[in-house]
C-alpha cells in the first residue's frame, strides 16, 4: 500500500520537469498579449455619457486600426475592440488603454474588450476581458 502511495505522489513530478517562471511567450520569444479591465469594476453602476473604460494592455503595441483589411499589420501591434451585450459599433475600436464612449442608454450590460491586429484579425492566443455593469444617467456629474 505504501509503495502505491509513493508512486502516485512522485509520478506527476517526474513528468513535469523543472519549473519555468519566465511567463508565457509566443514563438518570437515576446510576451503573449493580454488585456484587463481596470475600471469599471464588475457589477459597478456607472454614467453612460461618458462611459469611461480603463484597461491595461501588455505584450502588444496599440495602434490605430486599419480602415480595411488590405494592409498587412506590423507584428506585435493591434487595437482594442469594445462590445456591450455582444453588440459592436464601427467606431468602438481604440488605440489607447483609456476608452471613452458616449450616449450609452441606461441598462445592465456585459462590457467586453478584446485585442485584435490592426487588420481586424483576432490576436492569437485570444486576449480579452469582461465585466458586468449598470449604466444609470442619474450617477453622472
Amino acid at each position: 500500500m505504501t509503495l502505491l502511495f509513493l508512486l502516485a505522489c512522485t509520478g506527476p513530478a517526474d513528468d513535469s520537469g523543472p519549473a519555468d517562471d519566465t511567463g508565457p511567450a509566443d514563438d518570437t520569444g515576446s510576451d503573449v498579449a493580454t488585456i484587463s479591465i481596470l475600471a469599471p469594476v464588475d457589477e459597478a453602476t456607472v454614467c453612460g455619457t461618458p462611459l469611461v473604460v480603463t484597461t491595461e494592455v501588455t505584450g502588444i503595441t496599440l495602434v490605430d486600426p486599419f480602415p480595411d483589411d488590405t494592409d498587412v499589420p506590423e507584428p506585435g501591434t493591434g487595437h482594442i475592440d469594445l462590445s456591450l451585450n455582444g453588440q459592436e459599433e464601427d467606431d468602438w475600436m481604440f488605440s489607447g488603454e483609456q476608452i471613452v464612449v458616449t450616449d450609452i442608454i441606461d441598462g445592465y450590460y456585459q462590457l467586453k474588450v478584446e485585442l485584435s491586429s490592426a487588420d481586424h484579425t483576432p490576436i492569437e492566443p485570444y486576449a480579452g476581458d469582461l465585466v458586468y455593469i449598470t449604466v444609470d444617467q442619474s450617477v453622472c456629474e
